[in-house]
C-alpha cells in the first residue's frame, strides 16, 4: 500500500512505487492495523499523511475526517479486466490522509458477508499468497 502526492514536493527516501505508477510510504500494519468483531470481523488501518491504503472498490466501512478516497482502475482498463477475470472489482480504491485532523486518519474495511480477518506475513510464503473466494 503506497502514498501518492499530486504535488512537485519531492518524495520521501522511504517511499516506493507501485506497478501502476503510485508512489508513497510502505504502511506498517503490525502497528497500524486491528482487527475487530467476532463473527463479522472488520480490519481498521492507521493512516499517516504520505500513506495510501490501497483496497478493493466496495470493502470501505467507514473513514474519519481528513482521509479521501481516489477510486481507479489502477493502471488502465487492461488492469481492470484483469481483476474482473479473476473474479475480483474492475475497480480499486486509493485512500489517503491529509493530516488536517491531527497526526493520524483511520479507514475501516470489510467484506459484505460475515467473514474471519487473519493476519499473514508474506515471508513466510515465499512473498506471495494465491488466495480465493
Amino acid at each position: 500500500f503506497f502514498s501518492s502526492s499530486s504535488s512537485s514536493i519531492e518524495p520521501r527516501k522511504d517511499a516506493l512505487a507501485s506497478s501502476d505508477g503510485v508512489v508513497g510510504v510502505p504502511i506498517d500494519f503490525d502497528t497500524a492495523s486491528s482487527i475487530e468483531g467476532k463473527e463479522s470481523q472488520i480490519v481498521t488501518i492507521r493512516l499517516e499523511p504520505d500513506q495510501v491504503l490501497r483496497a478493493e472498490s466496495g470493502a470501505m466501512m467507514y473513514m474519519t475526517d481528513g482521509v479521501s478516497m481516489n477510486t481507479t482502475t489502477g493502471g488502465g482498463l487492461s488492469a481492470g479486466f484483469q481483476r474482473m477475470l479473476t473474479g475480483q472489482n474492475v475497480f480499486i480504491s486509493d485512500y489517503t490522509y491529509d493530516g488536517s485532523s491531527g497526526p493520524f486518519g483511520y479507514v475501516a474495511l470489510g467484506t459484505d458477508f460475515p467473514s474471519k480477518i487473519i493476519r499473514l506475513s508474506l515471508e513466510e510464503y515465499g512473498g506471495k499468497i494465491v488466495c480465493q473466494k
